[in-house]
């Protein structure tokens, strides 16, 4: 059983197959490898210093473009933006690979 402190239970289980995740402003791609809790844990582990507060999706502050891929939440409760290309990296994974506007 995976334990998400920061978002609640995930809706689903992610795969655990490696995805690429692509920062693309940054020049920068990782791998998802299922270890992290969310992308900007990745984005971290990184070494890429990103804007955030919360870390539970509520100030929207790690809002950015999603150019490529699909996400999904920790939590279904959390506030999901309204364009279907953003989405906010505090709180969500990958469930393919991923390109973001970051």
């Amino acid at each position: 059983m995976r334990c998400w402190p920061r978002c609640g239970a995930p809706t689903r289980e992610p795969p655990m197959t490696e995805l690429s995740v692509e920062f693309r402003r940054s020049g920068v791609t990782g791998t998802w490898d299922g270890s992290f809790e969310s992308i900007l844990d990745l984005a971290e582990s990184l070494d890429l210093v990103l804007a955030y507060s919360c870390r539970s999706g509520i100030c929207t502050t790690c809002q950015c473009r999603k150019i490529a891929g699909e996400i999904q939440y920790n939590d279904d409760g959390v506030y999901q933006p309204e364009a279907p290309d953003e989405i906010l990296i505090c709180c969500s994974v990958p469930t393919s690979s991923l390109v973001l506007d970051i």
